[in-house]
């Protein structure tokens, strides 16, 4: 079996296992935003069959949600970076693999679109706010938002 349990003290898999996650989730938050509509577990079970690769729904929960079992099969994480077209020693290589350009790149254009409506939203709703506390409000939430993706620019 190409799996290790979360209680084997000599894998540090629970790193290993978020980082996973974490890519996973940014591939998908990716693709989503390029076709406009979320991918589904059947769409990616699917196009994995066609690659002779299983995945099952199980599995694929606990792969996205880094609990369970660190998965290390080579053949299915190669399948994933094929299906979403990125090199596989970003799924294989750690959490130290960079992120793919065009992955980074989107997300942060959906990063940019979440902080516009979270800007949106709560000039909606504070309604009748005097613009000094407005003004306030909004450099706050521009620190907050902006802060990480100026520190990763550094």
């Amino acid at each position: 079996m190409t799996e290790h349990r979360s209680d084997d003290p000599a894998i540090p898999d629970e790193n290993a296992r978020r980082a996973l996650a974490s890519k996973l989730n940014l591939l998908l938050d990716a693709v989503a935003a390029e076709r406009g509509q979320p991918l589904t577990y059947r769409e990616i079970a699917a196009a994995l069959d066609d690659r002779g690769v299983s995945l099952s729904r199980a599995r694929w929960s606990y792969m996205l949600s880094g609990s369970g079992y660190l998965v290390t099969d080579e053949t299915l994480l190669r399948g994933l970076a094929g299906y979403f077209e990125v090199d596989p020693d970003y799924l294989l290589g750690g959490p130290d693999v960079a992120e793919p350009d065009r992955i980074a790149a989107v997300n942060e254009l959906i990063a940019a679109m979440r902080a516009a409506k979270v800007r949106t939203f709560a000039a909606r709703t504070l309604g009748e706010v005097s613009p000094p506390t407005l003004r306030a409000i909004t450099e706050i939430l521009n620190q907050v938002i902006d802060g990480p993706a100026s520190e990763k620019k550094n």
